[in-house]
Parts: C-alpha cells; sequence; structure tokens
C-alpha cells in the first residue's frame, strides 16, 4: 500500500516529499486508511471534517470520532458545518453536500497548504463512470473520478485510486486503523447506493472479476480522456472568435459530438440537442432553432449562431382561462362561433375546434425535428419541408411558429393547420388565432 501510493504521489505530481497537505476526512475507512498512510510516507497533516448534519446523532458521532483521533495523532482539526438541504434548490441533496464541501475545501486551499488529499478508492472511480454513462456523459466523464483536480486555489489529490476498498479494508485491519461505518451507504434512494450494492455485484456474478477489470478499464479511460482533450482543444482552438462554429469544420471533424460539446460547454447542452443540431447541419436545415440555455443556437449557412438570449423568438403559452380572448407577441386570439368562420382570411389566421384542443396551447419557433399532419395530406411531413415547398427562406423562415397542442404540432403560422382541429358539423366553440403580420 505504502510504496502504491508513494508511485501516485510521485507520478500524478500530487504531493513533493514532505509537502504537507489537508486531508478530508469522514471518518469512514477510505479516509482513516489515507491519513494514516500519508503519515507514514512523511508527509505533515491537517485534517478537515465537513459536518453535514444529515444523519442527527450519527453526523454528530463522526465528528467527535474525527476530532479524536485527530488529537490522538496530534494533528490539527478543522470542522464546518453545513446545510445541504436548505442549499438543495434544484439539485438533489447530495449534489449541494458536495457543492458546499468543495466551496470549504477551496477556502482551506487558500490559507494553505496548497494540497487536499481525498480518500476516493478504485471501487469509487468505478461507480462514477457507471453513473456518467447511465446519466450521459462526454470526454470528461470516462474516467469516472479524476486523479488530481487543478484549482485555482491549489490541487484536490486522490491517492488511493489504485486501491479497492476490499484492500483498504484490508489494511486497516493489518493496522488496527479504526474507523466509523456510515449507514446511509446502504440506503437505496440513492441511485449510488443502488449501483455499489445491486448492480456491482450482479455484474461480478455476470463475470468473476468484472470489478477488477472494470478498475483497469477506468485507468485506460482517464488516459483516453486526456488524448481526447487534447485533440478537441487543438480543434476548438480553430474556430474563428465571433463567426459561430463553420458547418464544414463539424462535417470534417472524427468527433463532431465531442466537439460541439466542448465548444458549447459553457451552456451545458442537452446531449439530445447536440445530435439534433448535428442532423440539422446533415440536412442542410438552413434556420432551424434550438434551446440553449437562455440562449438559441440556429443553423445558418456557413455556421452554427448562438443567437444572446430569446430575442425577438420568444414562447408564448395561452392557458384556458385566458382562451376568451388575449394577446402575446405578434398573436391574437379570441373564442367564436362555428358560424363566424372565415376561411378566406387565409393561413395567417387559424380557425381550431376548441373541443379539439389540450390546453396549455404552446406557440414557439418552429424546431428541426418537428413534424405535422397537414390538413387534406395523407400522412405527416416535416415542418422543414413544408417551409421549403412554400419557399420560405431567410428570416422569414428562422421566425416561423407553430401552435403545439398536447405535444402535436396544429398549426404552422402562415402556412398549414393540421388534421383533426378544424371545425367540424358537432363544434361548439371555435379557437380564433392571428398572427399579426408586420
Amino acid at each position: 500500500m505504502l510504496a502504491e501510493v508513494r508511485r501516485t504521489l510521485d507520478r500524478a505530481a500530487m504531493l513533493g516529499p514532505g509537502e504537507p497537505a489537508w486531508v478530508g476526512v469522514s471518518g469512514g475507512v477510505d479516509s482513516m486508511v489515507l491519513l494514516h498512510v500519508l503519515l507514514e510516507l512523511g508527509h505533515p497533516c491537517l485534517v478537515a471534517h465537513v459536518d453535514h448534519g444529515l444523519r442527527g446523532a450519527e453526523s454528530d458521532a463522526d465528528r467527535a470520532f474525527v476530532q479524536e483521533q485527530a488529537a490522538r495523532l496530534g494533528l490539527p482539526f478543522r470542522v464546518v458545518r453545513v446545510d445541504p438541504k436548505a442549499s438543495a434548490q434544484g439539485i438533489s441533496v447530495q449534489m449541494a453536500a458536495r457543492a458546499l464541501r468543495y466551496a470549504w475545501f477551496r477556502e482551506l486551499l487558500r490559507e494553505g497548504p496548497g494540497a487536499i488529499a481525498l480518500g476516493h478508492h478504485a471501487d469509487d472511480a468505478v461507480e462514477t463512470l457507471l453513473l456518467h454513462l447511465l446519466r450521459g456523459t462526454g470526454a470528461d466523464g470516462w474516467g469516472g473520478v479524476p486523479a488530481v483536480t487543478r484549482l485555482p486555489e491549489g490541487r484536490v489529490c486522490r491517492p488511493l485510486l489504485h486501491a479497492g476498498r476490499d484492500e483498504l479494508l484490508e489494511y486497516a485491519a493489518l493496522k488496527g486503523i479504526p474507523f466509523r461505518e456510515d449507514a446511509s451507504n446502504e440506503d437505496p434512494k440513492y441511485l449510488r447506493n443502488r449501483v455499489r450494492n445491486e448492480l456491482l455485484p450482479l455484474l461480478e456474478a455476470l463475470r468473476p472479476g468484472a470489478r477488477r477489470t472494470m478498475r483497469r478499464s477506468v485507468n485506460l479511460l482517464n488516459e483516453l480522456a486526456a488524448a481526447a482533450n487534447m485533440q478537441l482543444a487543438r480543434e476548438a482552438e480553430a474556430v474563428p472568435h465571433g463567426g459561430g462554429v463553420p458547418l464544414e469544420m463539424l462535417r470534417r471533424s472524427e468527433a463532431p459530438q465531442l466537439l460541439l460539446m466542448r465548444l458549447l460547454k459553457e451552456y451545458r447542452p442537452h446531449p439530445d440537442v447536440v445530435r439534433q443540431l448535428l442532423d440539422a447541419v446533415h440536412d442542410g436545415a438552413v434556420g432551424a432553432r434550438f434551446p440553449l440555455g437562455d440562449h438559441f443556437i440556429r443553423v445558418g449557412r456557413h455556421a452554427l449562431v448562438t443567437d444572446a438570449g430569446t430575442g425577438g423568438f420568444p414562447t408564448f403559452h395561452i392557458l384556458q382561462e385566458q382562451v376568451q380572448e388575449g394577446a402575446a407577441g405578434p398573436f391574437r386570439w379570441r373564442t367564436c362561433t362555428p358560424g363566424e368562420v372565415d376561411l378566406a382570411q387565409g393561413m395567417h389566421t387559424a380557425w381550431l375546434d376548441m373541443g379539439a384542443l389540450q390546453f396549455p396551447l404552446v406557440l414557439r419557433p418552429w424546431q428541426h425535428g418537428d413534424r405535422m399532419r397537414p390538413l387534406g395530406l395523407a400522412g405527416s411531413k416535416r415542418v422543414s419541408d413544408i417551409l421549403i415547398d412554400g419557399r420560405v427562406e431567410g428570416d422569414e423562415k428562422e421566425g416561423a411558429y407553430v401552435l403545439v397542442s398536447g405535444g402535436v404540432v396544429v398549426w404552422l403560422a402562415g402556412h398549414r393547420v393540421a388534421e383533426g382541429v378544424s371545425p367540424g358539423p358537432e363544434t361548439k366553440a371555435v379557437l380564433r388565432l392571428e398572427r399579426l403580420r408586420s
């Protein structure tokens, strides 16, 4: 164990000989073994403990245990109490806990020393890789857990990534290292626990030695991710500033999805949006627009262009309680009787059977992949093809709107109404919806 950790520290440039470090100690076997190993290797250690307060008396006991062990070893001890539940706004409690934990680590690194060691081990890396694969990942997620995370304040080091939990338990027993078990690690409400306690044992049963094989694979994937990111960085440097992402560059790239995800990283694009964007590029769907956080990205003639904000193409909603009469942007609507229907007003006015609609209705810019069943046409047709057939180009095509009812496009403003929503003999009330022309 000592020799392997020494090699890991050296190879990954984690800690120099005798360099002091903070050690994040939870009280579990991984962090307790890490603390003792670093001390054995001659590294002065400062103990840092985060009390998440999620397990009541158990959390208090963890804090007291770590403080007692630090005192027994004669080590400086720091503790912080955080409240992940209060901070979990739109994210899980576990994600909030991690964010609070790392925010405090950065404070410690600013104080010095400039490195903090954490007890992540090889099984943690395998679990993290499986979680990334389940949720979706780019190149950054292939390796599971990085050996070193370099922050402006210092280094976050993980010297135990070569060892599995079984090896840590064996070492703790051999050296008489005390530790505490965290009962929440068995709680199936956390996906990581189900991966650890259900999925990995199943894989081991299906293929004995699977856990050991996956540990090796994670190390190789870490190197593969590093190589991929170097290549992507070179390709990204060739993108001209301010001119969008050249379509030809995406067509030539051997890894267009990874390249586009890197170029759009600040917007955190959903993988489905990236795939749809590339489909639109392949199809030559000039004018196709896709949501990108608080922005939109559209396919131009020669490049992908990001719109700053929703600009002139916002999305509108028509609620059932607002349907009597209302307006939003260039649209006006009101309910009327079937006798008022006048199809001669053209396709900029839609007359829709109220009984065939599902509220709320959504008026939004068309997106690549939208389809509808135009009235009088057998089968469905892509909205992009309807616009092409209508010789709609440029800004007019980009600004085309659709009305969506129950997830189905029922009107392409100015062009076509869908099958099944036009007023008929049984219609009792009609929604008249008009797009005003500038």
